[in-house]
């Protein structure tokens, strides 16, 4: 099969939000104890600093490349692509 790279202006706030839904999710699905919550500080804070701002992001122009990258990054989470790696290599 035969791909193309593009590249989706999202706006950074709803960004911000996604990914750190993503990192709760990889918390949450590694077992990793309460007492590790610190890790997402960096993600928390920066969804949480523009969250007020995700309703306007989505009424914008860039709202279909937002919801692109929801679907691009949480969908690669909840339902890997499996390689399967023919024997012998």
């Amino acid at each position: 099969m035969e791909t193309v790279n593009v590249t989706l202006p999202v706006p950074k706030e709803t960004k911000e939000v996604i990914d750190a839904l993503a990192a709760i999710y990889d918390f949450v699905k590694e077992k990793k104890p309460l007492t590790q919550i610190g890790e997402l500080f960096d993600e928390l804070s920066a969804a949480v600093s523009g969250v007020d701002q995700v309703a306007d992001e989505m009424g914008s122009e860039y709202r279909d490349e937002a919801a692109g990258y929801l679907v691009h990054k949480l969908l690669g989470k909840l339902m890997p692509v499996k390689v399967e790696v023919p024997e012998g290599e």
